[in-house]
């Protein structure tokens, strides 16, 4: 599972990016959102981004998330290389 989220500033790539997101997500909350999505399919997601998303103005990351932390266990959440993708 991936948390994608996102704060874009103009409304016009604003609208774009939630639609290339909502398209992959099965929950989450406006701009963050939770996908079932494997690594291959994130990198391809990020390639998208990158075409519609303003890397002066904007913020987007995408957050591979392990299973324990969204089973709700009480563990330190620790972030390897590579995990945000953009």
């Amino acid at each position: 599972m991936y948390l994608i989220a996102y704060d874009i500033a103009d409304d016009k790539r604003r609208k774009k990016v939630q639609n290339l997101v909502y398209s992959y997500a099965f929950g989450g909350q406006k701009s963050a959102l939770e996908c079932l999505i494997d690594k291959k399919e994130a990198i391809e997601i990020a390639k998208k981004l990158s075409k519609i998303i303003d890397l002066e103005k904007d913020r987007c990351h995408i957050i591979k998330v392990e299973k324990f932390i969204y089973l709700r266990s009480a563990k330190e959440i620790t972030f390897k290389n590579g995990d945000i993708i953009l």
